[in-house]
């Protein structure tokens, strides 16, 4: 049994004689031990040569040949299926085996590709998904801080209105509002007062309209820094502030 068993080491021309499939097809039989001895045996005289082989492979690029071989090796040489697949196709087991470990080598190079391409997919809507939350939440926080700056325009605006009502000076307020606020030019805002008297002058002015605005605009401004201090902000934090504000103010 044992002179029969091993008849297939006599055999040095590479083409393995029916003497090494018989011990094979034998060995097979035994169940799993025959199973295991078959597949150990193939991989000590083989692995040499399959990573040789495999070194020349393209997909050499993703993995190391020792990798590929014991890959081929994990999933093939398991089950007697594979032993039986090769004696129907008549092919010598060493040109089987690197067919096979070509086959499957050419199947990982597709799988790396198709998964890099995937990989490169994803990063790529990543990419726009990140570009397109980053505008949406610029744009959300530009409609925040506008409707901000519109909200405390707003409490100072009513602050100074109601500090210059109370001081009997509600048209200074009126005119401010009309200029800054509206838009309309002093010319306009001279036609629409007539003769009425602005800040002690006699006859309406652009000139005496423009000193009206000043100060009006700084009690404004005051006004914005009051609201801006409540929020608990420092004082280079109220001017930062401020200048937003009244850049708001301004569009």
């Amino acid at each position: 049994m044992a002179s029969s068993s091993f008849g297939f080491l006599r055999s040095g021309d590479g083409h393995f004689p029916t003497t090494h499939a018989t011990w094979i097809v034998r060995t097979l039989a035994g169940g799993d031990d025959g199973v295991v001895a078959v597949r150990r045996h193939v991989m000590e005289r083989y692995r040499d040569a399959l990573m040789a082989y495999a070194g020349a492979l393209p997909a050499r690029a993703i993995a190391e040949p020792a990798e590929l071989v014991a890959g081929f090796f994990a999933r093939r040489l398991s089950s007697p299926a594979y032993f039986e697949t090769w004696q129907a196709s008549g092919l010598p087991l060493r040109r089987y085996l690197m067919t096979g470990l070509s086959l499957d080598a050419r199947t990982l190079l597709r799988s790396e590709r198709r998964e890099a391409e995937r990989r490169r997919r994803y990063a790529a809507e990543e990419a726009a998904e990140a570009r397109e939350r980053a505008r949406r939440e610029a744009d959300a926080e530009a409609a925040f801080e506008r409707a901000w700056a519109r909200t405390v325009v707003a409490e100072a605006c009513e602050r100074v209105r109601a500090d210059l009502a109370a001081e009997g000076d509600g048209q200074a307020w009126e005119v401010f509002e009309a200029h800054v606020l509206r838009g309309e030019s002093y010319g306009q805002i001279a036609d629409a007062l007539g003769s009425a008297s602005v800040d002690g002058a006699e006859r309406v002015s652009e000139e005496a309209l423009a000193v009206c605005v000043r100060r009006v605009g700084r009690r404004m401004r005051a006004a914005l820094r009051a609201v801006l201090a409540e929020e608990g902000a420092s004082a280079e934090e109220i001017e930062r502030e401020l200048r937003v504000v009244l850049a708001r103010l301004r569009a």
